[in-house]
């Protein structure tokens, strides 16, 4: 089986990298000219720092499992849309973070006036969404994951990061792990993702995605099923 340890950090994970070589066939890719290797599984770091791009958006291309560093990443995300000169990609990706919270704070911030918005709009959804798994050395960080992520794996890991060579080994650890339990998922995991995105396309799919993600951060029950046919009509163009 063949790793990608996506990561431009001399972190936890790229300390793990010769650990997981033992039982794996592993590359890391550790900047955004290197090309994307064909593996089973993918690894990501993310963290809210621009330098963390080209992870975010090969993590968007195809899911895999995260570690995750901060659970804002509005940085990252602002950063990955109007910082490479797509504010309409910016105030979409808030909208569908947050609703009408993310639409009146990506205007905001766009206009220079921000001030400490940001930190109420983590935009951090797509990457939950396309994370198999997901592990941080952050206990508030896994159990708000573990909160939005009911059917995927959420795991905190307990080794100080201070403590490098600790914390590799523990990582290593819960990634052998977690690649042999979630192998078989990745192809279809990647399929559902693609297949997604599709349906969100239309105003329906995304006012439905809307509807769903709402009621998991307020912890409601999921949209029931039928709400599509529902409210089919208000959205004649989906149909």
């Amino acid at each position: 089986m063949k790793l990608a340890l996506w990561t431009p950090a001399a972190g936890a994970l790229a300390a793990a990298a010769p650990l997981l070589a033992r039982e794996f066939e592993t590359a890391l890719v550790g900047t955004p000219a290197e090309p994307r290797p064909d593996v089973d599984v993918d690894v990501y770091e993310l963290g809210d720092s621009p330098s963390y791009g080209f992870v975010y958006r090969a993590l968007l291309e195809r899911p895999g499992l995260v570690l995750l560093r901060d659970w804002n990443l509005h940085a990252l995300v602002f950063a990955e849309t109007a910082g490479r000169g797509s504010p309409h990609a910016y105030r979409r990706e808030a909208r569908r973070a947050h609703g009408d919270l993310g639409t009146f704070a990506a205007r905001q911030v766009l206009a220079g006036l921000g001030g400490a918005l940001p930190r109420l709009v983590p935009m951090n959804r797509r990457v939950l969404e396309a994370s198999l798994a997901l592990v941080s050395f952050d206990a508030a960080i896994a159990a708000r994951a573990a909160a939005l992520l009911p059917s995927r794996p959420v795991l905190q890991l307990e080794a100080p990061e201070s403590a490098l060579d600790q914390a590799a080994a523990l990582l290593a650890k819960v990634l052998l792990r977690l690649v042999h339990k979630l192998a078989g998922e990745v192809e279809p995991a990647r399929r559902e993702l693609k297949a997604r995105r599709a349906q969100e396309a239309t105003p329906l799919g995304a006012a439905l995605a809307e509807l769903a993600w709402t009621a998991r951060e307020l912890g409601l029950p999921a949209p029931p099923d039928g709400t599509a046919e529902l409210v089919s009509p208000l959205f004649p163009s989906s149909r």
